[in-house]
């Protein structure tokens, strides 16, 4: 393998703020929404599994809403 190929990424920094984006979250909450039903056919394992992870990004996505958050985002940015 060749050394020369470097991750894009890799120079980048980031932090929590940055790694979801709302149309992100969304995406992957349509996706869920969208394997819900055949998840509920194979197991209902899968299903909970699925619909913590909706839970949790539904939570996240209302975090990056909020102006509050937002707010504090923006302050610790500047600072």
């Amino acid at each position: 393998m060749s050394s020369d190929i470097k991750d894009p990424m890799a120079d980048e920094q980031t932090y929590a703020g940055d790694v979801h984006r709302p149309m992100d979250i969304r995406a992957m909450l349509t996706m869920i929404d969208y394997l819900m039903p055949q998840a509920r056919e194979v197991s209902v394992s899968a299903a909970l599994l699925l619909g913590l992870a909706s839970s949790e990004l539904s939570g996240l996505l209302a975090l990056q809403m909020d102006s509050d958050v937002i707010d504090l985002d923006q302050h610790r940015r500047r600072h």
